[in-house]
């Protein structure tokens, strides 16, 4: 062979194209895949169960609603993960709002539309004030948070002058209780509220610039502030949203049980957080959104009947519902941050 002849190679170049098995994972960290499987999964354990479950269509109906009750306790907070946050005010909230309900109709004859603008106000605002104070001096809102819930719940206890006597009026139990109907229909309006709200903030998150910039301000804060986006509005925003939808959620949870107590917030700090995780709502996520939150807070619905069908105490559930943060974070937590990936 001639030194000058040109050697053909046979060369293979790279495929971009990820294995089948990356591609697999892809699909179910972006997508709520996970938490719809373990949803049926876990209704068809419940069933098996309880097979009287079937029977009883109030069951499900119970289960639809306090689902509702914590999802919407839930909501401004998988804004505030989004935002790379945390609001351990949601009991606070949910007690305020809770003893408003009760209190104000009853004691001060308010009629129930003042009600919620008085509780849609003052969470909102707080919660608001929170939020720029916490941006504006680089605070941990997990620390002046989780001082402002029990402020808040002892100042709800000191405007009640201790009691917890009071009733929510018969038009906000109409809209909470399970013998409620919408439309000629057996479902409370808190559900059909809820899955409103929730269409509502899915069209805020995806198709507006505000819900843009709440999602690059959680992904890159610094980033964002170039680009010019008034991020410390924006966790202004974030923050009173969080304290209006907890405030709200407390009325309709006082409707729920007919009444309020000092603690009636404290189940849904822990729930509604654990709610947003197992949804697959990280911190400071691109992917994160009440969708997921709401079908985190059906699986934790389900799984706390079925702990209950079984006997199982407090202490019981709330391991359980560790396991379960524990095991959601250490999936969604392996992925690298999308601040790392350019």
């Amino acid at each position: 062979m001639n030194q000058f002849t040109p050697v053909t190679r046979s060369l293979t170049l790279p495929v971009d194209d990820p294995p089948r098995a990356q591609r697999l994972r892809r699909v179910l960290l972006e997508t709520p895949l996970v938490q719809l499987a373990i949803l049926i999964a876990m209704s068809i354990v419940l069933v098996m169960l309880v097979p009287a479950f079937l029977e009883r269509p109030i069951a499900a109906v119970s289960i639809l609603t306090i689902a509702s009750l914590l999802a919407l306790a839930a909501m401004g907070q998988t804004l505030v993960v989004i935002l790379g946050g945390l609001d351990m005010a949601i009991a606070g909230y949910v007690t305020f709002g809770a003893m408003v309900a009760s209190q104000a109709t009853s004691r001060l004859g308010w009629q129930t539309p003042l009600a919620m603008v008085v509780v849609l106000v003052v969470c909102g605002g707080i919660g608001g004030l929170v939020g720029w104070v916490c941006h504006r001096y680089r605070i941990e809102p997990l620390v002046i948070t989780l001082g402002l819930g029990v402020a808040l719940t002892g100042g709800s206890l000191f405007l009640a002058g201790g009691d917890y006597n009071g009733q929510p009026p018969q038009e906000l139990k109409a809209l909470a209780q399970l013998t409620g109907t919408t439309f000629g229909l057996p479902i409370p309006p808190v559900v059909v509220i809820v899955i409103v709200l929730g269409v509502l903030l899915w069209l805020f998150l995806s198709k507006t610039v505000a819900g843009r910039r709440l999602y690059a301000t959680g992904v890159n804060p610094r980033a964002a502030g170039l680009t010019r986006i008034r991020t410390g509005a924006v966790w202004a925003g974030v923050f009173a949203a969080s304290g209006a939808f907890a405030g709200l959620a407390g009325m309709f949870i006082a409707a729920f049980g007919a009444g309020w107590t000092m603690t009636i917030g404290e189940p849904y700090l822990f729930s509604g957080l654990a709610a947003v995780l197992v949804g697959g709502t990280t911190f400071g996520s691109i992917r994160g959104g009440f969708t997921r939150t709401a079908l985190g807070a059906l699986i934790l619905t389900v799984l706390s009947t079925i702990i209950i069908s079984q006997g199982m105490s407090e202490a019981q559930t709330r391991i359980v519902y560790g396991i379960i943060i524990i095991s959601v974070v250490a999936l969604y937590g392996r992925e690298r941050h999308v601040r790392d990936r350019f």
